[in-house]
C-alpha cells in the first residue's frame, strides 16, 4: 500500500500539471486510498516486549513446575490466557489495533502451552499432532474473533507443527495430507482481505511447507506431486504478481514465497525416479534463469533471490548427473563466480561513464 500510495502522489502530481486531473481532486483521492501505518521503534519494542512476556510466563511455570501445586499451576495458565484475550477485547473496544493484535497473539501462544502443560498437570496421556493442532485451530479461533493476522500467523505455526511431528515422515509411511494443505492457502486469503503482510509471509512460507504433508500421501514416488506442487506455486505466484497494483505489500511478499516454493518443488522433482537426469536438471536451470529475468524486470528482490539460488543449484545437480566430480564442479563454479563479477563490474563501469 505505501509504494502504491506514493507512485499514485507521482502520477497525480503529473496529471495536475498537465492538466488532466483538477488540483482540488488531489487530497481527496489520497485519502480514499489511505496510508498505511508504520511502526515506530517504540511500538516495535512494545510488541517484542508483550511477546517476550507471554513467552516468560510459559517459561516460569515451566521453571518452576515441580514446586507449585497442580491448582496454582492451572490457575497461572487460565489468569494468562484470559487476561491476555481480555486485554485484546479491551483494547479493540478502544480502537488500538496493534494492542489487539499483540495481546490475541500472546493468547494464542498461552493457550498452545496450555495444552501441554494442563495435560502433564493431570497425567493426561495425548497425541503431540493432535495438540498442537487443537492449539492451530485455537489460535485461529481468536483471529476469526478478533479479525486479527497475528494470532492466524501463530495458527499456521502451530498447524505446522502439527503435520510434521510424529513418525511417519521419513519411514516411508502413507499418510493423509496435514492440516497445513488446507491452512496455508487459507491464511493467504485473509492476509489478502486483512491487508496483514505479516500473515502473507507465514502464509507464502507454510504453503512451502505444505508439500511435505502432499509427499506423505505417495512417500515411495512423490515426485509427481512435488511437480504438481511446483506448478500450482508457480500460477499462484504469477497470479499475485498481478494484484501487486492493489495489495503491493501482501502480494509482494506472497509473489517472492510462492516463487520460492515453485522453484524449491520443481527442483525436489528432479531426485525421484520419474523426474531424475540431464533433461530435468537443463530445465530447473533454464525456468530458473528465466525467474532470474522476471525478478530483475519486476525489481522484485526476492523473486531474483530465488531465481539465482535455484539456478547455482540446478547447476551443480547438472553436474552431479554428468559424472562430474566435486573439484571439478568447484571450478566450473569458481570460473562462473569470477565471470559474473567481471561482466557485473564492467556494467557497472559503463553506467557510471
Amino acid at each position: 500500500m505505501a509504494g502504491y500510495r506514493s507512485r499514485l502522489e507521482k502520477d497525480l502530481d503529473g496529471w495536475i500539471a498537465r492538466g488532466l486531473v483538477p488540483a482540488v481532486s488531489r487530497e481527496p483521492i489520497l485519502a480514499d486510498v489511505g496510508e498505511a501505518r508504520r511502526l515506530d521503534a517504540a511500538t516495535t519494542l512494545a510488541i517484542l516486549g508483550a511477546l517476550l512476556a507471554g513467552v516468560a510466563v510459559i517459561a516460569f511455570v515451566a521453571a518452576n513446575w515441580s514446586a507449585i501445586p497442580r491448582v496454582v499451576r492451572f490457575g497461572l495458565i487460565l489468569a494468562a490466557f484470559l487476561g491476555a484475550s481480555g486485554g485484546a477485547a479491551w483494547a479493540s473496544g478502544r480502537e488500538k489495533p496493534v494492542t489487539t493484535h499483540v495481546l490475541l497473539a500472546v493468547a494464542a501462544l498461552v493457550f498452545g502451552a496450555a495444552i501441554g502443560l494442563t495435560g502433564q498437570i493431570f497425567d493426561i496421556a495425548g497425541d503431540a499432532r493432535t495438540a498442537l493442532r487443537g492449539a492451530g485451530l485455537a489460535a485461529a479461533l481468536l483471529a476469526l474473533a478478533g479479525r486479527s493476522p497475528w494470532p492466524a500467523a501463530v495458527a499456521l505455526l502451530f498447524i505446522g507443527l502439527g503435520d510434521v511431528t510424529g513418525g511417519g515422515w521419513f519411514l516411508g509411511e502413507t499418510r493423509w495430507p496435514g492440516w497445513l494443505v488446507w491452512a496455508a492457502p487459507a491464511g493467504a486469503l485473509l492476509a489478502w482481505r486483512w491487508r496483514s503482510t505479516a500473515l502473507a509471509h507465514a502464509a507464502g512460507l507454510a504453503s512451502i511447507v505444505a508439500g511435505f504433508s502432499l509427499s506423505a500421501m505417495h512417500p515411495h514416488r512423490p515426485e509427481g506431486l512435488f511437480m504438481a506442487m511446483a506448478a500450482v506455486l508457480a500460477v499462484l505466484a504469477l497470479g499475485a504478481r498481478s494484484r501487486r497494483e492493489t495489495a503491493e505489500a501482501q502480494a509482494s511478499a506472497l509473489y517472492g514465497w510462492w516463487a520460492w516454493g515453485a522453484l524449491i518443488w520443481f527442483g525436489a522433482a528432479g531426485f525421484g525416479e520419474a523426474f531424475r537426469g540431464v533433461p530435468h536438471s537443463v530445465a530447473w536451470m533454464a525456468v530458473s534463469a528465466a525467474v532470474v529475468v522476471l525478478g530483475r524486470t519486476d525489481r522484485h528482490a526476492a523473486v531474483t533471490a530465488a531465481g539465482i539460488v535455484a539456478l547455482f543449484a540446478a547447476g551443480a545437480r547438472l553436474l552431479f548427473n554428468l559424472g562430474v566430480g566435486l573439484m571439478t564442479s568447484a571450478a566450473v563454479f569458481g570460473a562462473c563466480a569470477v565471470a559474473a563479477l567481471v561482466v557485473a563490474f564492467v556494467l557497472k563501469r559503463a553506467r557510471t561513464a
